[in-house]
């Protein structure tokens, strides 16, 4: 059990690790990136909810979508061209978690259920009704788990990176050497951030990309280790939701990496052989395809959240 949750928990923690690190990697040129949003020009918001206080942003207008981000990251680390996109034609609210970023904690167990009721609260305060709800690794948990308790709340569901809970046998569990590359942590610095690059990374996309390393957004606040081995501990009591899959009424749109070695693209099939008329993309590249292909990934969730049902 252990050595599964670790998986993904230690993802997050090297991702946190190589994005302060990403200078070392590579050199070269590579072609211009499309120009994305600049968080820094959007306001930092905040709300009192239950016993914390949340911060946000939003950006745009429209029909509320709300982004759940994953297990460590912050609000920040959310690609700047997808907000852009986005935001071309939805509110998009971006938030941090319970005890992360700008978001203050309280002695409450974390539990992924208790984020989801975090989610569910941030809603009332902003007093929006129903909002698209979208959900990336970790923040799928949640998604989902919001989308279950409240159905009256989630237009439509985007679990992105996920599956239905780690302890389910049924969930394909990461392969040997991508769990030994992750928990390597011997050599310099530099070595563990290009060992942990290339799990995180197609090789060959790295390659034609050598500079990519260098856009991608970073957290602005630390994050403790407290607080991730408290998030940590949620993940690993989490009963998840793969029998419960059915009740989703939502429409939903599983989106996954067929390069995911973190969190196999197998298990995008068990989703929607579960959730009751669910899309399924795939798309090449890794477990962050997002920072890979930003505007392909963005194509695909707006084709997704304007189609109109049969």
């Amino acid at each position: 059990m252990k050595k599964r949750l670790s998986v993904t928990i230690l993802h997050f923690l090297i991702y946190g690790l190589f994005l302060s690190a990403y200078p070392v990697w590579g050199a070269g040129t590579d072609t211009v990136a499309p120009v994305g949003i600049d968080l820094q020009t959007i306001a930092l918001q905040s709300e009192r909810v239950g016993d914390i206080d949340i911060s946000y942003r939003t950006i745009g207008s429209g029909q509320p979508l709300l982004l759940i981000t994953g297990y460590s990251a912050t609000m920040d680390m959310w690609d700047p061209v997808v907000l852009k996109e986005l935001s071309s034609r939805y509110r998009v609210i971006i938030f941090d978690n319970r005890g992360i970023g700008k978001t203050t904690a309280s002695e409450k167990p974390f539990t992924i259920e208790l984020f989801a009721e975090d989610t569910i609260g941030l809603m009332d305060a902003l007093q929006i009704k129903k909002a698209h709800v979208l959900g990336w690794s970790m923040g799928s948990f949640i998604a989902t788990e919001v989308s279950l308790r409240r159905p009256d709340r989630v237009g439509k569901l985007i679990i992105y990176g996920g599956n239905c809970g780690w302890q389910n046998k049924e969930v394909v569990q990461a392969a040997p050497e991508v769990v030994n590359s992750l928990t390597n942590l011997s050599g310099t610095p530099r070595e563990r951030s290009r060992r942990l690059i290339r799990v995180l990374y197609p090789e060959k996309w790295l390659q034609d990309h050598p500079d990519f390393l260098k856009g991608l957004p970073r957290p602005k606040d630390p994050v403790s280790p407290a607080t991730i081995a408290r998030q940590g501990q949620a993940m690993g009591e989490w009963k998840g939701t793969c029998g419960r899959m059915a009740e989703i009424a939502q429409p939903t749109l599983v989106i996954t990496g067929t390069e995911d070695v973190v969190v196999p693209p197998a298990n995008a099939l068990l989703l929607v052989s579960r959730i009751p008329g669910s899309w399924l993309i795939r798309m090449p590249g890794g477990h962050a395809n997002m920072y890979q292909y930003p505007e392909t990934f963005s194509r695909a969730l707006l084709t997704f959240l304007e189609a109109e049902p049969e």
